[in-house]
């Protein structure tokens, strides 16, 4: 759905536009409509270039698709109709505004190689992935009963045991949680503690939380590592840019004549 809608937005802008095409390859005719090769650039910019091919593939009959459906609303008469030309003016409504955007307020926009770095080196701490674990853990209702597992349970009877529960207990159920990473986990602070103690294939004491009496282990550990300028200036330029614009942007709003009638709206 989002893949065809593109193609028409493309295709908006071609009606709007017309001058914006330039002179390159004529690929398929459709009821007399031309599908040019810049119509599939449009899709495949971004496209790695050993599949850039078959997606032009792709995008060309998902383009024929369009024009055919396309034409037969022409002949239907919607061009003529009210729902056509609201949709129309919200179409233009988007790409003045996108040009405008484009075109005027980001070339206001200076981002020096040092800003990026300052960036960087002024929130570190942002850009380290923590250290996670891939933890599972046994929880009981009652303190008693897992005391009792808890004495049955080692690092090689552990997963047996687990296994064995009864699913449909409402006394003790096992849970093996995805990679969490420490202050992420949306666990009990007695449970992540606990666990960011373990070492690899390591199994807790029982620990008491307000969700019940847990057995933990942790089948794996993730240190968590830095990353490099290198490998976050794309981002940081990404997001700097980002905030600028929307300073900019915010220069124009706080300039224009805006009066909101309706007070619930104030």
């Amino acid at each position: 759905m989002f893949f065809l809608r593109s193609i028409f937005i493309v295709m908006a802008w071609c009606i709007i536009l017309p001058g914006i095409s330039m002179a390159d390859r004529l690929i398929a005719v459709v009821d007399g409509q031309q599908i040019m090769e810049s119509e599939l650039d449009e899709f495949s910019e971004k496209i790695p270039g050993p599949f850039k091919q078959a997606f032009k593939k792709q995008a060309l009959s998902k383009i024929i698709d369009a024009k055919v459906f396309y034409n037969l609303g022409v002949k239907d008469g919607l061009l003529n109709s009210e729902i056509y030309k609201k949709k129309l003016d919200k179409a233009r409504q988007i790409i003045v505004t996108d040009l405008f955007i484009e075109n005027r307020l980001k070339s206001r926009i200076k981002l020096t190689d040092k800003e990026i770095e300052d960036y960087y080196n002024q929130n570190k701490a942002k850009f380290n992935t923590g250290e996670k674990i891939l933890p599972g853990h046994i929880v009981a209702r009652n303190k008693d009963i897992a005391e009792t597992l808890r004495k049955k349970i080692n690092s090689d009877t552990f997963d047996k045991i687990a296994a064995g529960l009864d699913k449909n207990s409402a006394d003790v159920r096992y849970y093996k949680l995805g990679w969490v990473e420490k202050g992420k986990t949306r666990m009990p602070a007695e449970f992540e503690n606990a666990a960011f103690a373990l070492e690899k294939g390591k199994i807790s004491p029982v620990v008491q939380t307000k969700i019940g009496y847990h057995i933990i282990k942790v089948f794996d550990v993730n240190p968590g590592q830095e990353r490099s300028f290198d490998q976050m200036k794309e981002n940081i330029k990404a997001r700097l840019t980002q905030e600028k614009l929307n300073s900019i942007k915010q220069e124009y709003i706080n300039s224009a004549r805006v009066e909101i009638l309706a007070k619930e709206y104030k």
